[in-house]
């Protein structure tokens, strides 16, 4: 009896092995460690919002299936929340809920391509975005995102890596794992560099409300003309604290998000009633103070986590967006993987290895904001 021969493209999920090593690490030093590697908004959600979630849960019928597609509710907070945040008016027939981001990450592969494909990739970039093209037999094809460019897209370069197998591109800003951010004016190029080489364009947007020193991320269908060629996805996870109820959402070009359905049709039952309408309650009534409170909460573990690198040698610039720092490791270590795993064997502090996240991240490693730093102290001096 034999597995799935695609099983044999990929290895075993980067993050799986690093929280391995921690536990062994913390077996063996009989101490806690300090894990800074994992992306994972901790900071709780607004307590006005749970206790929506609460009543929704408790509504007669909250536990049927919600059906495929938005429900009313949620149609109607995602297009509030877009015209009032980005001046962006959506059709009803352009928006669809997600089971959290990575739903349509994932699931835009099958949308999107065919055996034999090719999908531009950003490196480094969320792994994600380049998973799920293997298990379809196409091809992830990656562009550089260097300190040469300021980790921001050189388009020299990638037209280069256009060919007429190219189907779509992948775009994150504020990005992971970078935390590079980016303006209308670099949006603009964006989309005509994709509608002059006839490609389509999955713009990650899941980032936009975490951003700091009065940064305000915009949103791609802010272009004009960008619905006829792209689509965005958007995070309750980053936005709303909600990471643990998985729950997203893709907006933009109609014909991207029906056939996007379609796929989901045969793989899920829809996001829960209840989940949607939380998510509709939480964009029609923002809690402003509790987001002022998160964002400052991150800016601040930011700014202490940037003083305790200089203590190891590290330099590290105070990114504008997403919950990441992006910092290159001292030269005499072969990669990052070697200086990650030294670190934390030495020292009980876990930085993700930026070889996690394409070849570009040699000499990197990505160290979250968000996460708990009680003591961090202790492990750095």
């Amino acid at each position: 009896m034999n597995l799935a021969k695609r099983l044999n493209i990929f290895g075993e999920y980067a993050f799986f092995t690093l929280a391995k090593k921690k536990a062994d690490v913390e077996k063996t030093s009989g101490r806690k460690v300090l894990d800074l590697s994992i992306g994972s908004p901790d900071f709780p959600p607004s307590s006005i919002y749970i206790n929506k979630l609460k009543e929704f849960f408790a509504e007669k019928n909250s536990h049927i299936y919600p059906g495929y597609g938005p429900i009313l509710e949620f149609t109607q907070g995602l297009r509030n929340w877009y015209k009032k945040r980005f001046d962006v008016d959506l059709e009803k027939n352009e928006l669809f809920p997600l089971l959290g981001g990575k739903d349509g990450v994932s699931h835009l592969a099958l949308t999107l391509l065919d055996t034999g494909d090719e999908v531009l990739v950003p490196d480094p970039g969320y792994p994600a975005f380049s998973g799920p093209p293997t298990l379809i037999g196409a091809t992830p094809v990656f562009y550089n995102l260097t300190e040469t460019s300021n980790f921001k897209i050189n388009f020299n370069e990638l037209k280069k890596k256009i060919s007429n197998k190219t189907k779509f591109i992948w775009v994150n800003f504020p990005a992971n794992p970078t935390g590079q951010v980016v303006d209308i004016n670099d949006l603009e190029q964006i989309i005509n560099f994709v509608k002059k080489n006839n490609i389509w364009l999955v713009y990650d947007n899941a980032y936009s409300e975490i951003t700091f020193d009065e940064f305000v991320a915009p949103s791609i269908l802010q272009i004009e003309g960008a619905k006829d060629v792209a689509v965005e996805i958007g995070s309750f996870s980053k936005t709303f604290s909600f990471a643990g109820y998985r729950m997203g959402w893709i907006v933009g070009n109609k014909e991207i998000i029906s056939a996007l359905s379609k796929v989901k049709s045969q793989f899920d039952s829809g996001l829960s009633r209840p989940l949607q309408k939380l998510g509709a309650f939480a964009l029609n009534n923002n809690d402003e103070k509790w987001h002022r409170t998160m964002i400052t909460s991150y800016e601040k573990r930011r700014n202490i986590i940037i003083k305790n690198l200089k203590k190891i040698g590290l330099t590290a610039e105070k990114t504008k967006g997403s919950l990441y720092l992006w910092v290159k490791i001292p030269d005499h270590f072969k990669d990052s993987q070697e200086f990650s795993f030294e670190l934390l064997e030495k020292k009980q502090i876990l930085l993700a290895p930026g070889t996690v996240f394409g070849k570009n991240g040699k000499r990197y490693v990505r160290v979250s904001i968000c996460a708990n730093i009680n003591g961090i102290e202790r492990h750095f001096n």
